[in-house]
């Protein structure tokens, strides 16, 4: 099938942090988000990317050609391996359009996302979908709004 070329693209994949990301995880995202931020913001990339149980999870959205070069280059990262995409194709409107990369990681404080993940049987990569993926990640989504919103008003 042919992809409109300007239209909207969106990728949901997983991947298994390395033994050396995740002795360091917060610096490391911190890594990925510095680098990726500037060069996501020239060609209109935006996504969110989440940490959970030793594996990331990333949306990815742009036009095509932005997406598949973004996931081309990120599958060669030596901070992840085991790469899966989970769903990829056109997208009606931007998800995450606030972030040209946003990290979140889930943390015991993160407990209306662990419960859910619990009562699911907790976090199995193998049964992520792309409706499964979208809900996590626009769920986290909405929670880093609230936080980054509530920092600004305290």
């Amino acid at each position: 099938m042919a992809h409109n070329p300007g239209a909207l693209y969106r990728l949901f994949y997983r991947s298994r942090q390395t033994p050396e990301v995740s002795a360091d995880l917060d610096f490391q995202v911190q890594q990925i988000i510095g680098s990726s931020i500037s060069r996501n913001r020239s060609v209109g990339l935006t996504g969110l990317l989440l940490t959970v149980q030793g594996h990331f999870i990333q949306a990815l959205e742009g036009n095509v050609a932005a997406v598949r070069a973004t996931y081309a280059r990120i599958a060669m990262d030596p901070r992840h391996r085991d790469l899966h995409i989970i769903a990829q194709g056109p997208a009606g409107k931007r998800l995450f359009g606030d972030w040209n990369m946003c990290a979140r990681s889930l943390a015991p404080s993160d407990k209306a996302i662990l419960e859910v993940l619990d009562s699911k049987g907790g976090f199995n990569k193998e049964a992520l979908t792309a409706a499964t993926v979208e809900r996590l990640l626009t769920t986290v989504a909405t929670i880093q709004s609230r936080t980054a919103l509530e920092a600004l008003v305290s």
